[in-house]
């Protein structure tokens, strides 16, 4: 396929490529070659590509002593910040971001060997002119300090051939390079003067005609790019099948996933070779990776207090600590319902420790005990290098990244991730040390602008950007978005020089015929790589109408075989799918079967019997997601707490009536101190603000309630927060009340705090509509003369009951009985194994065990 690759690599000589991606793929082509012409063993071919053709040359050139030292895109990166700065000040917003064009603008002027004193002179607003001094500075430094960056190291080599200090064994090919910068025309002139024989490769040119297709969305476009791509393969798998397509810079990702639909459909739960199998050109941030991720959170924490959900993350991940989490993970689950807060190692050691006795969690908060005690003897000040040995022991000690095997991207990975700290190590060259928080944000800002991607050996298709595609030819071709709007690609013109001084050199984009001219060349380049082509477009991006590209009507095309949509693989699973009726029952309650829930879940069995089942039977908990503030489950539990120490002595309503000023304040100051200082332990400033705010609340709500709870008919508090057992049958679940006072007819009442909505124990027709206190009745032997929900929020605080007091005590035993009755009842069914799905419960209700009882479905399916 590339014929002329074993001449130009024949008698020592060099290929010279315009990216890293085509230096793969004629080392993979040149392999082959030699396979098929029988050979067993070969040497290595010299492809580079250009940049790392230019490093090469230096450190092969003569007199390496009298040679500037090279810095690396990291180091250059901190040396332009510094500068950008000195004009700027500290402030951090957009540094990045500007370091980024700088560069990109600096690498751009360097390429078209343009000096900084003519940018400077052709200057024509603030931000030019901003550029030019901050370039002038940058170029001070590498000049004072000997040092030459990545976009220096054209003119350096060039300096070195004309010196005749860098000997050429070989031919050296050029491939690749769509648009060639003035800096490579006048490298390859100096090797001709120096005697060095130069070839650019000569390309095969297919000059088929290609067939257009359209589809009604961009997602339809990539799905049946993916089903022609497959089709392909299965005609012949050795076939090298590519498809280009836009933005995979930006939304990799996302377009990868719609050409997987179509190249391997069920790709998501099938082996990992249905994911490899497209093999994306553009990588990942380094950051994005989730072992990454992880890794850099634990840093992190070495320097700063980390919020709730971050804290979560390492909790739960297994590329931390032992390989089984579940310890850690039910922790985890419990951390979410604790308001979200900054918190230090020292913070979650506390409040984890004791909580769980599993291996896994005792060994995770030994490894914090270390990190914080790290955290506390952390120098002040260090080199690059002892922070990059610091912050490699920090995750050495968490065993990261896991104790499992890596596969091949993996491992790959996890080298990458080390050459950084390598690369962070050497930033010493250009800073001598750093402080703790530097260093860390310094490591977090190079693994955000590094751009990784594993090499595979088993991708069958090749998903690129047009540029990527540079040099390369295919057996087969689909080219992605060619609409009006999306081909030309929009000019890409330096915002930091002169448009006057790019049209001068004829930079990139400098005008839009060059804009043109550029793409028409890579179209052509793009049509002419294989000898079949398919073009497409989308009818409709954004809500906008498309029409194909007016450039393609420059070369021939002809009617090609349309590719259908294949759809989603996921939604034609129903479609196809047969139903089986399977005969499955729920087996009965057994005599050592644990039922969780509590009263809770016998109000489910007479509500809907399938959540009784899944939640009180199966254990299934809700997940909740992180709390933010004071939650309303914390505030109940604030209310909950302080009203058992208000009332721990059990007063009479007597003695309710005689608390009176400082003696109620005291007892209420107790109430809240009690209910609050648990919660206060492990706070940030923030929580502790607003805990505060929730202090004043309480203590408002206990002096209110004080004053309407001695306003009621004579009792005598008997227990507060106490105990009772029911059973019935083979069911046995603990039940805990909130308070029982005894009245004045002997008999008891239950009552039980609700401080969320306000709820009643009875609905209109004087018939229960909370069960939870009826199951309290059925659970004790005493005699119950009233039952009552107390209602306690800021807005009211109100007893709502039945029984004596509250509705009349003639019906009473009555409704107490039928209440029993019921509740008996929907013992027996949960014993017998009824799940039934409550059709007519609303929406709402539902929705938490959707998934799992397919109310939407059977709600469909029964009108």
């Amino acid at each position: 396929m590339y014929e002329w690759l074993g001449d130009s690599l024949a008698d020592s000589g060099t290929v010279v490529t315009a990216n890293r991606r085509l230096v793969r793929v004629l080392r993979n082509s040149y392999a082959a070659d030699q396979l098929a012409a029988g050979e067993k063993a070969w040497r290595s071919p010299v492809i580079f590509a250009w940049q790392d053709w230019l490093v090469h040359l230096s450190n092969a050139a003569k007199d390496q002593v009298e040679l500037p030292t090279r810095i690396n895109t990291h180091q250059s990166q901190l040396l332009w910040e510094r500068c950008l700065r000195k004009d700027l000040g500290d402030s951090e917003a957009g540094v990045s971001s500007l370091v980024r064009m700088a560069r990109d603008t600096w690498q751009r002027l360097a390429d078209w060997r343009v000096s900084i004193a003519e940018v400077a002179r052709s200057a024509q607003n603030e931000d030019q002119r901003l550029f030019a001094t901050v370039a002038g500075r940058y170029l001070g430094i590498l000049q004072r300090e000997n040092w030459v960056d990545e976009a220096g190291l054209g003119d350096l080599i060039l300096t070195l051939i004309t010196d005749q200090q860098i000997r050429f064994p070989g031919q050296h090919t050029f491939v690749g390079f769509d648009r060639q910068r003035p800096i490579n025309l006048a490298v390859q002139q100096a090797m001709q003067s120096a005697g060095v024989s130069v070839a650019v490769a000569v390309e095969v040119v297919h000059n088929e005609p290609y067939s257009l297709q359209s589809f009604q969305n961009t997602t339809a476009e990539l799905r049946s790019a993916g089903v022609w791509a497959r089709r392909k393969l299965e005609d012949n798998p050795a076939a090298r099948v590519a498809i280009i397509a836009g933005g995979l810079d930006s939304d990799a990702d996302g377009i990868s996933r719609r050409v997987r639909e179509g190249v391997t459909p069920g790709w998501q739960h099938a082996h990992k070779s249905h994911f490899d199998a497209v093999n994306v050109s553009y990588g990942r941030r380094l950051a994005d990776y989730p072992a990454v991720a992880v890794a850099l959170s634990l840093l992190r924490w070495l320097v700063r207090d980390l919020p709730s959900t971050d804290v979560g993350l390492l909790l739960r991940s297994p590329l931390l600590g032992t390989a089984n989490v579940a310890g850690r993970s039910q922790l985890e689950l419990r951390l979410r319902q604790i308001p979200d807060r900054q918190w230090s190692p020292a913070m979650v050691g506390a409040e984890l420790r004791g909580r769980d006795d599993s291996e896994d969690l005792s060994d995770w908060l030994a490894k914090l005990a270390a990190l914080s005690k790290r955290r506390r003897t952390l120098p002040k000040q260090a080199t690059p290098a002892e922070w990059a040995v610091l912050l490699h022991e920090v995750l050495q000690s968490f065993g990261w990244p896991g104790q499992g095997t890596l596969d091949s991207a993996g491992f790959q990975l996890v080298n990458r991730w080390r050459e950084l700290l390598n690369e962070f190590a050497r930033l010493g060259l250009v800073s001598a040390t750093m402080p703790p928080s530097g260093a860390i944000a310094r490591l977090d800002l190079m693994a955000a602008e590094t751009v990784f991607q594993p090499e595979s050996t088993t991708a069958m298709v090749q998903l690129m950007g047009a540029l990527e595609s540079s040099g390369a030819v295919f057996d087969a071709v689909w080219l992605t978005g060619l609409t009006t709007a999306g081909w030309p690609p929009a000019g890409t013109a330096s915002a930091l020089i002169s448009r006057r001084l790019q049209e001068k050199h004829a930079m990139p984009d400098s005008t839009p015929a060059d804009t043109m001219q550029y793409a028409l060349d890579m179209l052509a380049r793009l049509l002419g790589s294989s000898k079949e082509v398919v073009c497409s477009f989308a009818i409709t991006e954004d809500d906008a109408e498309q029409t194909a590209s007016d450039l393609l009507r420059q070369f021939p095309s002809v009617p090609g075989k349309f590719v259908e949509d294949p759809g989603w693989y996921a939604a034609g699973l129903s479609a196809n799918a047969t139903l089986h009726m399977v005969e499955d029952s729920v087996p009965a309650v057994t005599p050592e079967e644990n039922i969780s829930g509590g009263a809770g879940t016998i109000q489910r069995q007479v509500n809907n019997p399938v959540a009784a089942f899944i939640q009180g039977r199966m254990g299934a908990r809700p997940i909740y997601p992180q709390a933010i503030g004071v939650p309303a489950l914390m505030r109940g539990n604030l209310i909950h707490d302080a009203l058992y120490k208000l009332y721990i002595d059990l007063p009479s309503q007597e003695n309710l009536s005689a608390w009176r000023g400082d003696d109620l304040s005291g007892r209420i100051d107790v109430a809240v101190n009690f209910a609050f200082s648990r919660h206060e332990a492990n706070t940030d400033a923030v929580l502790h603000q607003l805990l505060l705010l929730e202090r004043g609340r309480v203590s408002e709500l206990l002096r209110q309630f004080v004053v309407v709870d001695a306003a009621r008919d004579s009792f005598q508090i008997a227990s507060v927060e106490g105990k009772f057992e029911f059973v019935a049958g083979h069911i046995r679940m603990p039940l805990r009340f909130d308070r029982i006072d005894t009245v004045s007819d002997n008999g008891i009442a239950i009552l039980d705090y609700k401080t969320g909505a306000k709820k009643k124990l009875l609905n209109r027709k004087s018939e229960a509509q909370e069960i939870q206190l009826f199951v309290y009745a059925a659970a004790t032997e005493a005699p119950v003369s009233a039952l009552a929900l107390v209602n306690v929020d800021s807005r009211e605080i109100s007893f709502d009951g039945a029984g004596l007091g509250y509705t009349d005590i003639d019906a009473w035993p009555q409704l107490l009985e039928q209440v029993k009755s019921q509740i008996a009842i929907a013992c027996e069914d949960m014993s017998g194994g009824d799940v039934r799905l409550n059709i007519e419960q609303g929406i709402d209700a539902a929705r938490p065990l959707n998934l799992l009882t397919r109310y939407t479905e059977m709600r469909r399916d029964n009108g």
